[in-house]
């Protein structure tokens, strides 16, 4: 059990260590505030420089990293301690995450998109309330405007994304300038009208087809998308028992398979006994031996003649059968050795 717990806090450094490397992989201008505790990242958006902090807790990676950009911002991922909260890679951050392609994400999504700073809404808030309100007690076309381009555009380029309330993000954007609405037609609209349009989805979708006309362009591209979706499923269910069927085919095949390869196998082992059985080699080696079996029996045959055991006839019969398999083993294994000899000097 001891050594299983250390071996745990081994593998959660080891893992710490490898996400701050891939911090310094990923992103340029890292610099260590505190070894394995604090980093930052600097960058340039809108032409501003920018800082990402980097703080890792003590259970880190097995808990998400805090992240807080400087100076302060305005942005649907950012709340309102500076603290990226909402960016995708921080919503499913798990302990197999990559540090540094989270990082590097959010900081892409702020030089794509970069964020409108705090202190340029500050220094223009005190003129801008002055001219929020008309002197029938209306609020301005500009206001009414920003009111409704935070909810829209949050949901065009957040995702949908609303940790903010609708009046917190139109106190923050309703001094941006003019020209960087995302929908100009919206300074049409008083203040009540803009409050029916965000009450009313059917009329936000007939405010899109009407000023623009490209939503419905996109709508009918997503429809047809989601139709051709609709028919590659259809069509991958029509080949399910056909290919159902090639399963079973193929699982039949692999059976012929492993059963011929079992008797490949066996073969192959009787080959290989039959192969050194009649190797060169060995039947030279059999020839001598046999050859010296049959001197000995033929010197065993005079033997016994001598000591007149054998009559004349069966002795000049046995011994000759005897004498002449002995020469022509000898032979032949005088003559197998030799071109055994010759292979061999020739480099076989």
């Amino acid at each position: 059990m001891v050594s299983r717990i250390f071996r745990d806090t081994e593998s959660t450094e080891l893992n710490r260590r490898r996400q701050i490397d891939t911090l310094k992989v990923f992103n340029d201008n890292v610099t260590e505030i505190q070894e394995d505790v604090e980093y930052k990242v600097e960058f340039t958006s809108g032409g501003n420089n920018m800082a990402l902090l980097v703080v890792l807790g003590p259970d880190f990676p097995l808990t998400r990293p805090v992240l807080k950009i400087r100076p302060d911002i305005v942005h649907p991922w950012v709340n309102e301690s500076s603290e990226v909260v909402t960016a995708p890679g921080l919503i499913n951050y798990t302990a197999h995450s990559d540090l540094g392609r989270v990082v590097h994400a959010i900081i892409r999504e702020f030089q794509l998109r970069p964020p409108q700073l705090c202190t340029d809404i500050g220094a223009g808030a005190s003129s801008s309330q002055q001219n929020d309100v008309n002197s029938d007690g209306r609020s301005s076309p500009l206001y009414g405007v920003m009111y409704q381009t935070s909810l829209l555009s949050s949901n065009c380029n957040y995702g949908g994304m609303s940790q903010y309330s609708v009046h917190n993000n139109a106190a923050a954007l309703h001094l941006c300038p003019r020209g960087t609405l995302a929908f100009p037609d919206l300074a049409k609209l008083t203040l009540e009208e803009l409050k029916k349009l965000d009450e009313n989805v059917d009329r936000q979708d007939e405010f899109l087809l009407q000023h623009h006309p490209d939503s419905q362009k996109v709508d009918m591209s997503l429809e047809n998308m989601l139709m051709n979706n609709e028919e590659v499923a259809k069509e991958n269910l029509s080949k399910e028992p056909r290919l159902q069927h090639l399963i079973t085919v193929v699982k039949k095949k692999l059976d012929v398979v492993a059963s011929l390869k079992a008797q490949y196998e066996s073969h192959s082992s009787e080959y290989q006994k039959q192969s050194e059985k009649y190797a060169p080699d060995n039947i030279r080696d059999n020839l001598r031996i046999a050859t010296v079996c049959t001197d000995e029996e033929s010197e065993r045959v005079a033997d016994e003649f001598l000591n007149k055991q054998l009559d004349v006839e069966t002795f000049v019969t046995s011994y000759m059968e005897k004498r002449t398999s002995f020469y022509s083993r000898k032979t032949r294994e005088e003559k197998l050795s030799r071109q055994l000899q010759e292979l061999e000097r020739a480099g076989y």
